[in-house]
């Protein structure tokens, strides 16, 4: 690459002219003073959603599938990174399974009755998804020992008291609490709060012993006993605390340690990512609570209040809605019955094969069971019960996955319904959420700042890993099925192959349909610009009330008009049904897949269909 930079602006420089070359040099000498980036205004990335960017990887997909192809052949050297990725225990059972594969691999050569499908698939599956979690771990690298979401220790209000007051949070050079970068982050911003409180009715009163807000210490029992929902947005919540928390963690005259806010001695950020975090911070202080508050109306016990609240205040009581709904156990039920299609359908394919129906009411349970599994052989039965105890593992471990991928679609939906409740104040009632209208510039800013927060609160990368595999591993057994269709589609269903490829298209068909809808609906629930033309109509309908603020409501009015058009604007990204889908995988859907059904409906039909020209 560097000589291929070299070539190009030595070929360059033929083509410069004298004005071109002194500009640069220009350029060059001019005189430069110091400046600064004012953070009450907005970018376009607030409207898009990226101003709230989540942890990448820094190598691409490619070495990623890669790494994770060699971490899953050679899973006993690589065994202590797995340990460090998932847990001991996990890592065991999967090198278990490893073995077993490796066993089942040298027992299919010696089974004649042995299926070729039987041994591919767990091993297909278990490349599969050791691939896929090494792409949803690839981030861990560039992540800060305080934000790491290895660690689930919790800390006691009374035990940070204790730390706090000792050589618990002290620290010398080169010196970090283990405790607090063992923290999750939601008790780094309540142990950070505690902190600053303490530090207020210690200033004022003097006394030895803080008291603690009772329902600061039950918030925090609460929250520590919770599970991560997430990775990736470790970072801006603790972010979102402004520039007094930064100043708490930087100039603290007793040396105390600020989780989340300052890193450790021993943790170094390279210059990209503190120029990064520094841009995000600048913006983000915008959103400081001290600053940018908006006052909503809150109900209390049936009581209407008002409170001045901040885009954190108001998502995390959106966050504390989203948990509380009831999650489905439908799509978990799909995934253990197909999980138990797929274990039971070779007996099954045997037993169809081999079962004469004329003799059915004369055979016993014993001889049904011959017939499914076959004679009595060691060899056999071994094969058999290792590739049966692979499947049910794998395919349920797969299924599990995508469950995981679609009740994160559905928690998206969730976020999406109340944030448009947020302007009702109907909706905004029953679902127990602020409402504010949008009657002024700063609260349409709130509102934007808001929704760009919420459209990437919980995982995104990584259930896009997984999205991305399911939809891979569709389009995979489509193309295989209408290929194994064109070949020979009289004896299409004699084969247990073509069987097991049916259930598995099938199910992840139901699966990719689940998530294009959810994700559809949330796509249209961000992009509903109905809330911003009903604020339009309140606007007016205060001009005809108030006449002498006619020109500040026409500002807002004018300001609304705007964000309708940005976000008509910047709402289309590469979507498919709502579905984010990498645009090579569309390609191949198109040209690939398309193709191939196309092939099959005009054998079928008797005239030529080109399906690949039909736009979505």
């Amino acid at each position: 690459m560097a000589r291929i930079a070299w070539y190009q602006e030595k070929i360059g420089a033929y083509d410069q002219q004298v004005w071109e070359k002194s500009l640069e040099q220009g350029m060059a000498c001019k005189p430069k003073r110091s400046g600064h980036v004012k953070p009450d205004l907005i970018d376009v990335d607030l409207v898009r959603g990226s101003t709230f960017g989540k942890a990448k990887p820094d190598s691409p997909w490619t070495a990623l599938t890669r790494k994770g192809l060699v971490r899953v052949l050679l899973f006993p050297f690589f065994f202590q990174w797995w340990i460090q990725v998932t847990s001991r225990s996990i890592s065991t059972c999967i090198l278990v399974l490893y073995f077993m594969q490796v066993a089942a691999a040298m027992l299919y050569v010696e089974v004649p009755a042995a299926i070729a499908s039987e041994q591919l698939g767990p091993m297909c599956l278990m490349l599969l998804l050791g691939t896929v979690h090494c792409q949803i771990v690839s981030t861990e690298s560039n992540r800060s020992p305080s934000v790491s979401p290895v660690s689930s220790s919790s800390t006691s209000p009374a035990r940070r008291r204790r730390l706090r007051k000792g050589k618990g949070l002290k620290r010398t050079e080169g010196q970090v609490n283990d405790r607090d970068t063992e923290l999750q982050p939601w008790q780094l911003e309540e142990n950070q709060r505690l902190y600053r409180s303490e530090e207020r009715r210690e200033s004022s009163g003097g006394a030895k012993d803080t008291k603690v807000n009772p329902r600061e210490v039950e918030h925090l029992r609460t929250e520590g006993s919770r599970p991560a929902s997430d990775t990736d947005d470790t970072m801006w919540e603790d972010l979102l605390q402004g520039p007094d928390s930064a100043s708490t963690g930087s100039s603290d005259s007793e040396g105390r340690y600020c989780p989340g806010l300052t890193l450790p001695p021993s943790t170094t950020l390279s210059s990209d990512d503190e120029n990064l975090q520094q841009g995000q911070l600048s913006w983000l202080q915008a959103c400081h609570p001290s600053r940018d508050r908006v006052s909503a109306i809150i109900w209390e016990q049936g009581e209407c209040k008002k409170a001045d609240m901040s885009v954190l205040e108001i998502s995390g009581i959106i966050l504390t809605r989203v948990k509380v709904v009831e999650q489905g156990m439908g799509y978990l039920a799909l995934g253990g019955l197909v999980t138990a299609t797929l274990v039971l359908l070779p007996f099954g394919f045997r037993l169809a094969q081999r079962l004469d129906m004329t003799r059915l009411s004369s055979l016993s349970l014993a001889e049904l069971a011959v017939m499914a599994v076959g004679p009595p052989d060691a060899k056999t039965y071994a094969f058999l019960f290792i590739t049966t105890v692979e499947r049910l593992c794998l395919t349920g471990l797969f299924f599990f996955m995508m469950c995981v991928a679609e009740r994160t679609y559905k928690q998206r939906l969730v976020f999406a319904k109340l944030f448009n409740h947020i302007t009702s104040a109907r909706k905004a009632k029953k679902s127990e959420i602020p409402h504010f209208r949008l009657k002024n510039v700063q609260n349409i800013k709130m509102w934007l700042s808001l929704r760009s927060f919420l459209k990437r609160r919980g995982p995104q990368r990584s259930v896009d890993v997984i999205v991305s595999s399911i939809f891979l591993l569709a389009l995979s057994i489509a193309f295989i099925l209408c290929t194994q269709l064109l070949k020979s589609h009289h004896t299409f269903l004699d084969s247990e192959t073509n069987w097991e490829l049916m259930v598995w298209g099938s199910s992840l068909i139901l699966f990719l349909l689940r998530l294009a809808t959810l994700g559809s609906e949330t796509n249209c629930k961000y992009s509903n610009v109905s809330v911003l033309l009903t604020e339009q109509i309140n606007l007016y309908l205060k001009m005809e009330k108030k006449p002498n603020k006619k020109e500040n409501l026409n500002i807002v009015n004018n300001v609304l008009k705007l964000a309708t058009k940005l976000m008509k604007e910047l709402d289309t990204p590469f979507r498919l049904l709502g579905l984010t889908v990498n645009p090579l995988i569309y390609n191949i859907t198109r040209v690939v897949i398309l193709s191939a059904v196309s092939a099959v409906v005009s054998d079928l039909l008797g005239f030529n269909i080109r399906l690949w020209k039909i736009k979505p």
